[in-house]
């Protein structure tokens, strides 16, 4: 652009009039080299300075050579290797957790521009926390280009904080506790949640026991109390209590898992006699039939003054 108007400039000044002439000899003191695009232009990547694009002195960028080994870069298309590593052309790749391409990161300390290990105790890979476990950043021995897994540390009663990488130091709210913990807000800590307690990490159909591991929910089948969260396992299912008085159980159609009363009518073998049944209250009483001497005796609250014999279970 500027070559351009400089030769319009010239043209104008060629015929002029003698009022411009002045004006027409100081543009012909320009110092045409000066102008970019025009004859004589100093070549920018051969002038011994790191101007423009360049990433090192005459080299890299998108105009000039690519730039020789231990020469610094941004890209590997700014290297004649094909391979930029920590801010220099290098002799390969060098992207292992564990190697470096400067005298300044490198463990035997060789010049700039060749890949080897890292300085000993350099720090590698990212610190993580995953279920329960933290995990330091690892570190480099010196020798191998692989990264040492750093030290790992358990959260204990506390979570994992993903956004962080590393457990909880103290809680506002269940999600920052461990599996089957709780959080008491106000002292900021963790405890174990009561045996029996469904959801804090469990999966579904199950519920946390008392130590901290889920098992089967209330309601689940089971054949032994330690198959449950509630530690509870009565009339083939995990129960919320031991479920041991008269005429009560924990499959009662629509209430698995709940100790409920048995049933109006309803039998209980193990503490109720052959003529005894359930009065749907939580008790035992005579069967319809059987001899009585007032309403109390009977589960069907009706003993029969004329014969003395319990009355039939009305149904609703």
């Amino acid at each position: 652009m500027w070559k351009n108007q400089y030769l319009l400039a010239m043209a104008l000044c060629a015929g002029a009039l003698s009022t411009l002439g002045m004006g027409c000899e100081l543009i012909a003191t320009v110092d045409r080299s000066r102008i970019p695009g025009d004859e004589g232009v100093t070549n920018g990547c051969a002038d011994g300075t790191k101007n423009g694009e360049e990433t090192d002195v005459d080299c890299g960028g998108t105009t000039c050579p690519q730039c020789e080994i231990a020469k610094a870069c941004k890209a590997e298309d700014d290297c004649a290797s094909g391979s930029c590593a920590d801010g220099v052309c290098c002799n390969a790749a060098c992207d292992e957790e564990c190697d470096a391409c400067t005298a300044e990161l490198k463990a035997s300390g060789d010049e700039d521009g060749t890949c080897g290990p890292s300085k000993a105790e350099a720090e590698c890979g990212e610190a993580t926390c995953s279920e329960g476990v933290q995990t330091a950043r690892g570190t480099c021995d010196g020798t191998d280009v692989e990264c040492k897994p750093g030290e790992a540390t358990s959260c204990e009663t506390f979570a994992c904080d993903t956004e962080a990488n590393a457990c909880f130091a103290e809680c506002s709210e269940d999600t920052e506790c461990a599996k089957c913990h709780v959080c008491d807000a106000d002292a900021e800590t963790c405890a174990l949640a009561p045996a029996g307690t469904p959801g804090l990490g469990c999966e579904e159909k199950q519920a946390c026991d008392a130590m901290g591991e889920c098992k089967a929910a209330n309601g689940e089948e089971c054949t032994d109390a330690a198959d449950c969260g509630s530690g509870s396992c009565v009339d083939g299912v995990c129960c919320d209590t031991g479920c041991d008085s008269a005429c009560q159980a924990c499959n009662v159609e629509g209430s698995e898992g709940t100790c409920s009363n048995v049933p109006l009518g309803g039998e209980d073998g193990t503490d109720c006699s052959d003529v005894n049944v359930c009065d749907g209250q939580g008790a035992c009483k005579l069967a319809a039939g059987e001899r009585c001497g007032e309403d109390v005796e009977c589960a069907s609250g009706n003993c029969l003054g004329t014969v003395f014999t319990c009355d039939e279970i009305q149904t609703p």
